[in-house]
């Protein structure tokens, strides 16, 4: 779910209510509001949004040599005064070099999707294949007879791929046997990675993962693209609450970007124009709220007509499953 940022409540909705008021816009649009609150309110303190971006960008300024030198310089100065040294105080870059190493080393791929087909239909097929093959392997002296006296084959499969007994057969099924489904599925999700462009997206997070510690992606589907495949820059992530250094018991995650309206329409076909406007005035509203943040962090030359900021976000919750006998 996608929403512009606006008022801001105190508090996270309940998830003690019926699945139909968690499924109503009105509950996403309070949700959106409470992590808004939690990570954007700079009314009483300077907002954790902002505490981790200026954190992530200085680690990535030291990452690539260009940190501050205000710090070196208060070291060597005397009462202040830096005229008595002639030193040349650009940063000599030895980091950048080490983190190209890291980040090249994590590079290589190390595994390959298999699929496995686990429903019904695709259990029965491998089950009768292994017991054709079990035939095959209990009769190769019958098989050999009707070939030389009729002329014919009955054998499933060649005779120089036959398993001599039932270890080799164990080994054929994992490394020979593949059906047809399982094969367009593996196809399918190298395709999806290629489409992406995903050795170039994984470079990005693998780097992120050496300066700062935390890498994210996302994926999403819209009717014009299909499954898309997005980086995400960790100083834009939010996320609740956590004690797990892999994020796992975290209840919801979000990502606060900046996109032009056409983004907007191509993934919400449905919203009118009305509503659209509406939401670039609430946008830049929310833009004005953190100006001075953005003209000390980002680019200060924004689009406000047709460009709007948005917060995507998941909510973990539950569901009521109901159950029928048939």
């Amino acid at each position: 779910m996608a929403i512009t940022t606006g008022q801001l409540p105190t508090q996270f909705p309940s998830q003690a209510v019926s699945d139909e008021e968690k499924m109503s816009s009105e509950y996403g649009l309070s949700v959106g509001r409470a992590i808004e609150q939690e990570w954007f309110n700079r009314d009483n303190n300077p907002g954790m949004y902002y505490q981790i971006s200026e954190e992530f960008n200085r680690l990535r300024l030291y990452a690539r040599g260009e940190q501050s030198i205000k710090k070196y310089k208060d070291e060597f100065a005397t009462n202040g005064d830096l005229s008595y040294l002639n030193l040349d105080w650009k940063p000599v870059p030895i980091i950048p070099k080490f983190v190209d190493i890291v980040v090249n080393g994590m590079q290589d791929r190390l595994y390959d999707i298999t699929a496995f087909a686990q429903d019904p239909i695709s259990t029965g097929k491998r089950t009768q294949f292994v017991n054709d093959i079990t035939r095959d392997i209990n009769a190769q002296e019958m098989l050999k007879q009707v070939e030389a006296q009729l002329g014919v084959s009955a054998r499933n499969v060649p005779e120089e791929d036959l398993p001599q007994n039932t270890e080799e057969l164990e080994l054929y099924m994992q490394l020979g046997y593949k059906q047809g489904i399982e094969i367009a599925e593996e196809q399918a999700i190298n395709n999806v990675f290629l489409s992406n462009k995903y050795p170039q997206i994984k470079k990005r997070i693998d780097y992120d993962l050496a300066v700062l510690g935390i890498g994210a992606v996302k994926n999403t589907f819209n009717n014009t693209d299909g499954i898309k495949l997005d980086y995400v820059d960790p100083a834009n992530l939010v996320w609740s609450y956590t004690e797990d250094p892999n994020f796992e018991d975290c209840y919801y995650f979000g990502e606060i970007k900046r996109i032009p309206v056409n983004e907007l329409k191509k993934q919400y076909p449905n919203l009118s124009d009305e509503a659209i406007a509406e939401f670039v005035k609430k946008g830049s509203n929310w833009v004005n709220y953190n100006k001075d943040w953005f003209n000390n962090n980002r680019n200060s030359e924004i689009d406000n007509n047709n460009t709007l900021t948005v917060l995507y976000f998941n909510w973990k919750t539950w569901e009521n499953n109901v159950y029928k006998i048939k």
